[in-house]
């Protein structure tokens, strides 16, 4: 079994920090490069580590350029107040996936922010 299989076992059981592990070993040895650096940004993600998730996203993204990773720039830009550069991340993702709404609900929301501010 693969680093990338065996990550993934660790990530569907939410053992995150395990799972990033195990994906960098696989990025190491270019075992699914890009989805492994994905991969292991969204374990970041979801233990609320954003600065330590956009590296690898940004990573992934010069090796695949797909709107899901695009969007989770976005969500971590969101989650770390820097409302600018997340809607550049959730246009790049919408203009990559037109028909994805949760990128559209992510804009809408910035932009119902920026026109609340005085």
């Amino acid at each position: 079994m693969s680093y990338f299989e065996k990550a993934n076992e660790s990530y569907n059981t939410q053992d995150y920090k395990r799972a990033i592990s195990l994906y960098q070993k696989a990025v190491e040895n270019k075992d699914n490069e890009a989805a492994s650096m994905y991969n292991a940004a969204v374990c970041f993600i979801k233990l609320k580590q954003y600065e330590k998730a956009l590296p690898l996203l940004k990573s992934a993204l010069l090796q695949k350029r797909d709107s899901k990773y695009f969007f989770n720039l976005g969500y971590c830009y969101a989650m770390l107040k820097d409302n600018k550069k997340a809607l550049i991340y959730f246009n790049t993702a919408w203009a990559l996936d037109n028909n994805d709404k949760d990128c559209e609900k992510a804009i809408d929301l910035i932009i119902k922010n920026y026109a609340k501010k005085p």
